[in-house]
């Protein structure tokens, strides 16, 4: 029987030949469906909140979502860590045709290892979630007016649910680390889809609150499904305890760590906290504005740098073996094709916003009755989203954020972190800006607040790293 022989690149089709050209691959399309799936899925869901939520129980809806953020307090960067210790392993590991863990015992002992001590830290984590923003979140909400919105049940479950998400993430962080990185986002697209399902469901039968609860249920079942069934022989090969060399806290994972925990815990200035600030001096009506502008705006961040993310366990077995020449290769493809996606997307988003500003007041002509209560939906979705001017000032400061995460993402993989004073600087003045300007001129001068800052400090600070970094390595 002839040998199967890959086909050559002219060979191929128009659209996997287009893919190869963008550097998707199987990895990266996983996270672009999950991603694109909440982009596009996006305006029902808006349009259903709309429909059934008051703008009250929006502001609340996104102020969830923003406090369960808070659990970065409490994870303080070990993610980062466990990821990139996790892919020097793996370059002297494999998965056997069974689904066992197998390769060199030193290296397999030194897994073992890191899988006990991360599981341990995120358990401890998940206790202090539960103990400290989760009474922190009561209080925060204890001490608004309700206007009637029973908020105290789902914030419980959320809270609960939320804490056993969080010892699930280090065996999710273990198996992106061994480049399964294409399985598990197959299943994050897949959490994705059936999460907006439930959300969808959820909603339109008057579930109120409860569907932050559903979504935190979908999530939680899926990684279990994968920890529990899709890899249980995986995990199964790390649980004996034997002799043999160890993952040094002190030595390998306190350094690094420290540097990211202080990172992480600043870095949700620059993400959440806008919307629990607005909460709070703007009132649940603009914040849940904020919210929806601002998560959507995320969702398209988060979506380009899926190109980054997904290579992570790549970039950091290249730097094992030494192979630097592929390793910039590939960082700088990567660099350039998700910035176009980011800045794409941004001015897409923004026009959308401005073409729903020029609908404001206008009418349907009687001929087309049949689509007015579309048309009511899309006149309340008018007033439930940014204007445009503080819309396109949140799109701006997109581009800062995404250009340090992808200095980022090219040293953490030596296992070096010089940003600890710049990133943790430049958050802390984002927050101090954004919390000034947005309390006194609302989602405008939050907006001022994210770009001023990026546009001063961020850019400028990374790209001079990165530029003394890359000059060292010559």
């Amino acid at each position: 029987m002839s040998e199967q022989r890959e086909p050559q690149p002219h060979q191929r089709s128009w659209p996997r030949r287009l893919l190869n050209r963008m550097e998707v691959n199987r990895a990266v399309f996983y996270a672009l469906v999950s991603r694109g799936w909440q982009f596009v899925s996006g305006p029902v869901t808006m349009l259903l909140i709309v429909a059934f939520f008051s703008s009250e129980l929006q502001g609340y809806y996104y102020t969830f979502g923003a406090l369960v953020a808070l659990q970065t307090f409490v994870e303080m960067g070990m993610q980062v860590v466990t990821l990139y210790l996790t892919s020097h392993e793996w370059s002297k590991l494999e998965i056997d045709e069974r689904g066992y863990l197998i390769g060199e015992e030193a290296a397999l002992s030194r897994m073992r290892s890191l899988a006990a001590l991360v599981l341990k830290w995120y358990s401890i984590a998940g206790l202090f979630f539960v103990g400290g923003i989760g009474i922190a979140g009561y209080w925060f909400f204890q001490s608004q007016p309700a206007d009637g919105v029973y908020w105290q049940g789902p914030w419980y479950c959320i809270v609960g649910l939320t804490a056993l998400t969080l010892v699930a993430t280090p065996c999710l962080t273990l198996l992106d680390g061994c480049d399964q990185v294409s399985v598990t986002n197959r299943y994050r697209a897949f959490q994705s889809v059936t999460a907006t399902l439930v959300v969808w469901i959820a909603i339109s039968s008057g579930a109120g609150l409860w569907t932050s609860v559903a979504i935190c249920a979908v999530r939680l079942f899926w990684e279990l499904w994968l920890i529990g069934v899709r890899y249980r022989r995986f995990f199964a090969s790390l649980l004996p305890a034997r002799s043999g060399p160890g993952v040094s806290w002190s030595e390998e994972v306190w350094p690094l760590h420290w540097k990211l925990a202080i990172q992480a815990m600043a870095t949700y200035f620059t993400s959440s906290f806008v919307i629990p600030l607005m909460f709070e001096y703007q009132g649940p009506e603009v914040a849940g504005q904020l919210g929806l502008t601002w998560t959507a705006l995320l969702t398209l961040q988060m979506a380009a740098y899926s190109w980054m993310l997904s290579r992570a366990p790549l970039f950091g077995s290249l730097v094992a073996q030494n192979n630097l020449q592929e390793f910039k290769r590939v960082f700088w493809r990567l660099f350039q094709v998700s910035t176009q996606v980011l800045i794409v997307g941004g001015t897409l988003f923004c026009l959308i916003v401005w073409i729903l500003q020029l609908l404001q007041g206008t009418e349907l002509p009687e001929s087309w009755s049949i689509l007015q209560p579309l048309w009511d939906l899309v006149h309340k979705l008018q007033r439930r989203i940014l204007p445009l001017y503080p819309t396109v000032l949140l799109a701006l400061a997109l581009i800062p954020i995404h250009i340090a995460q992808c200095v980022m993402a090219y040293i953490r993989p030596f296992k070096q972190e010089p940003f600890l004073f710049l990133n943790t600087g430049s958050q802390l003045i984002t927050g101090g800006l954004v919390w000034y300007l947005g309390k006194t001129y609302g989602p405008v001068g939050a907006g001022w607040g994210f770009l001023l800052t990026g546009l001063l400090l961020t850019i400028p600070g990374f790209l001079f790293i990165l530029k003394r970094f890359t000059q060292k390595q010559l």
